[in-house]
């Protein structure tokens, strides 16, 4: 079954293609960055190659000067221009994922990330027996010696093989085929500025800044409103009784994956209201009130529409199931006598806490270490850091916050 999809970006989203750009790749002027084309600088009569070369030599180079001087129009020499409030300065732009001709669009793999993300969220959450695997692993991993750097270990892929399937060919991921959007027009992007903010020593959510360093990147970004189409195909050969059984595909699995967009807005109306809880303790101006509007579109979605949150500067929370192993109130209830202690989450002294795995899965990933200080961590809350999109000195959205919507045949 191939179903096509609306996708409506309800904050900017940014898809990095991996690269970065500097004032070398481009120019700003009048609220514009030119992404500028070295070739049609090179062809134009009046340049002088080597004077050209000698001046993108010297550290202080800037196109601006460049054209003004020779009283050139940066807008004849760009691959394409995207609207920038800011500029850049001596900053480099995190570039979104284009095609070969500068047209921006969502690679399917950025959806499938998200949705495999929500969908392990509600395998867990539904199947007691992987849930308390999955804290026994955790658990165990805590009592283990790192070996070598243990930021590179994949603590996840155990409690993954779990649940989607021992290895590719068994993965339940199969059976959910995500194409890429439709492509914007070169020009469709924006340049927007996103801080990182984190919590101080006097507890307060602010911009950070290190040693004079100020923790921001400009980005790339599909602005809100946008719209692009894509496709969702379920391949129900692999659910025909035989494939399903070669497969060793549950029916809580199958279920899943029928109902991608209910899985979806349980999923994100648990990290919304997480995120809008943590502004909102922390009295950090305008996103709880973003955080509002978007609570309120997910409760009144319709049956075949869903809320997902993708690309860079979604944050820890957004990509992984942490939290349900070490928050009281997203662990599954496991006891049905309705106690609210913590054997009924599984929890059996207090060592096993919630609170207490936290901070023992930290210590052996080293999570949130404090780079001043070896094997010191914050014991206030974690993730204290998010990014935040910034219009001058205003807060004005969270990244990444899309509405998918079924199309009709």
């Amino acid at each position: 079954m191939k179903q096509k999809y609306q996708l409506e970006t309800l904050t900017p989203i940014h898809i990095g293609s991996g690269e970065t750009l500097n004032h070398i790749d481009g120019c700003y002027a009048n609220g514009n960055w030119y992404h500028i084309d070295l070739d049609r600088v090179l062809t134009h009569p009046s340049t002088d190659i080597n004077a050209l070369t000698s001046e993108m030599s010297r550290r202080d180079f800037r196109w601006q000067r460049y054209f003004s001087q020779r009283n050139m129009n940066p807008a004849d020499f760009a691959a394409y221009r995207l609207a920038c409030l800011t500029s850049p300065e001596t900053g480099e732009i995190r570039e979104a994922i284009k095609t070969f001709g500068n047209q921006p669009y969502i690679p399917g793999s950025t959806f499938k990330g998200a949705l495999r993300t929500a969908l392990l969220s509600e395998l867990i959450v539904e199947d007691e027996q992987l849930f308390q695997n999955g804290l026994a692993h955790l658990q165990n991993l805590t009592r283990q010696t790192a070996r070598g750097n243990p930021r590179t270990e994949t603590p996840a892929k155990k409690i993954e093989q779990e649940a989607f399937g021992k290895d590719p060919n068994h993965d339940i991921l199969r059976a959910l085929q995500v194409g890429d959007t439709e492509t914007l027009a070169s020009d469709a992007l924006e340049i927007g500025t996103a801080w990182t903010i984190t919590l101080n020593q006097n507890n307060q959510l602010v911009q950070k800044i290190e040693s004079g360093r100020e923790y921001k990147n400009y980005v790339q970004q599909i602005p809100a409103g946008q719209k692009l189409t894509f496709t969702i195909k379920i391949d129900e050969l692999l659910f025909r009784r035989n494939e399903k059984s070669k497969l060793r595909f549950s029916d809580l699995q199958e279920e899943a994956i029928r109902d991608i967009a209910g899985v979806c807005r349980a999923d994100a109306e648990s990290l919304m209201q997480s995120e809008q809880g943590f502004f909102d303790y922390y009295d950090f101006p305008n996103i709880p009130d973003v955080y509002d509007e978007l609570i309120g579109q997910n409760e009144n979605l319709t049956k075949g529409e869903f809320i997902l949150q993708i690309g860079w500067g979604t944050g820890y929370n957004a990509n992984t199931v942490t939290s349900l192993f070490t928050d009281d109130d997203d662990a599954p209830d496991t006891d049905d006598s309705g106690d609210d202690d913590d054997d009924a989450a599984g929890f059996t002294d207090d060592d096993d806490a919630p609170d207490t795995l936290l901070m023992d899965l930290r210590e052996r990933f080293r999570l949130g270490e404090s780079r001043a200080q070896r094997g010191h961590y914050d014991e206030r809350e974690f993730p204290k850091t998010r990014r935040i999109l910034y219009q001058g000195r205003n807060p004005i959205a969270p990244l990444g916050w899309v509405k998918i919507s079924s199309i009709e045949k």
